[in-house]
């Protein structure tokens, strides 16, 4: 397996914590060859300008936050920027308290490109844009008489077209004064700020001099302006992916309604504009979908575009905007173990005894004595065995296995 014994760590102690690894899900991947082929896909969209938004729906521990990461990965890999964040009741899509504000900065706080896979991107991307004109524009005489000036017209012209938005004079003007400021050897923070959204009030803004910041009515306008300024710095497009979307059922009925009118015209502005260059991934279990009185399909315009066709059974794969999550199966869950093996393996420096039969019969153990086996608690309780076997040479296997089972995934001791 050819991942480092630092990756091999990272990926070992976020599942023993019941959670994604940041790094190397891949490694850990089986099955889900369709929904994979499904992403590819809409990332293939995206690259041509045709946005995608889908909601990846499962139960707890299904494997829904495992599919986003794979996801990332793959648009990392492609050339994309990667914004994600997970909604909590501190930020959501809306809000009377600025909600939607705080998860736009998480989003831009999270930027990621190749080679900055960690976040924290952003000035990297505007900073090596900019040098970019800046090379380009040294080509044009009136550069060596008036730098700023031919800067300036050449950062408004290179993105005049990136969107019909009435933001984009103020980003442009913005992008301006960054240049000024940090080829001048001054503090360009404040314009920053402005940029990741913690620069929320007009009067801010208007002291950088900007008629605009980001709010609770336009931060997904910002993004749209995003998407399309990655794609003249270089990149493929922007992937969107936010995690957590149940907070949004626990709401009253007002704000639960904001959020999804919220949702409802983000969807409707990228699946019927042909030139997005977006992909969104809202990750939620089936209540959070499904429930007919707290969940989305409680908004009625939501229902009517989620909800499946008579003949789909389930399995619409591509054409459907939802991706159902479904269990693996128990020749998958081995094939999961067995990766799992291998890496501890790596992690540790050693040879495990624990062959694929011992693992076949745990699998069975575990499915005869679980009321469920979810992937998340099936590979927590298999490191714990490994982690035993590994501080104690010569145990039996077999014997720790004996009635072994594994409690019911609720997420609950997963969150906060």
């Amino acid at each position: 397996m050819p991942i480092s014994k630092k990756t091999a760590s990272v990926i070992l102690r976020a599942l023993s914590s019941g959670v994604v690894p940041s790094r190397g899900a891949e490694q850990i991947a089986v099955g889900r060859r369709e929904e994979v082929s499904t992403f590819e896909e809409d990332l293939e969209n995206a690259t041509e300008g045709s946005g995608t938004f889908r909601f990846i729906i499962g139960s707890y521990g299904s494997g829904k936050t495992f599919m986003a990461q794979l996801i990332r990965a793959r648009a990392l890999d492609k050339g994309f920027a990667v914004m994600n964040a997970d909604l909590t009741p501190a930020n959501r899509m809306r809000g009377s308290g600025n909600e939607g504000v705080a998860t736009y900065r998480l989003l831009m706080s999270s930027l990621s490109v190749r080679g900055m896979a960690d976040g924290g991107a952003l000035e990297s991307v505007i900073q090596g844009w900019l040098q970019s004109v800046r090379e380009e524009c040294a080509k044009d005489p009136l550069y060596q008489e008036h730098p700023v000036r031919a800067a300036e017209s050449g950062i408004r012209a290179l993105t005049s077209g990136i969107s019909q938005s009435v933001l984009l004079h103020d980003f442009q003007s913005m992008l301006v004064r960054y240049y000024v400021r940090s080829t001048g050897g001054h503090d360009a923070s404040e314009i920053v700020k402005w940029f990741d959204g913690s620069c929320c009030s007009l009067k801010e803004a208007r002291e950088l001099g900007a008629e605009n910041c980001v709010r609770e009515d336009n931060w997904f306008l910002f993004l749209k302006i995003w998407a399309d300024f990655f794609r003249i710095a270089g990149y493929k497009g922007l992937a969107v992916i936010i995690d957590q979307a149940d907070v949004l059922v626990k709401l009253g009925n007002a704000a639960r309604n904001s959020n999804y009118e919220m949702i409802l015209s983000m969807y409707n502005d990228i699946t019927q504009n042909g030139r997005r260059h977006m992909a969104v991934y809202m990750c939620g279990t089936g209540e959070f979908l499904r429930d007919p009185v707290r969940g989305m399909f409680s908004y009625g315009a939501l229902r009517t575009r989620l909800e499946e066709g008579r003949f789909a059974g389930g399995n619409s794969g591509f054409f459907s905007p939802v991706v159902n999550v479904k269990p693996i199966t128990p020749e998958e869950q081995v094939a999961l173990l067995m990766k799992i093996r291998d890496i501890h393996q790596i992690a540790y420096g050693y040879e495990s005894a624990v062959t694929q039969k011992d693992v076949e019969d745990y699998v069975l153990s575990v499915r005869s004595n679980s009321e469920e086996a979810s992937p998340r608690m099936l590979s927590r309780d298999f490191i714990d065995l490994l982690n035993h076997m590994y501080s104690s040479p010569g145990s039996d296997f077999g014997k720790l296995i004996e009635g072994r089972s594994v409690e019911k995934d609720t997420g609950a001791v997963f969150l906060d």
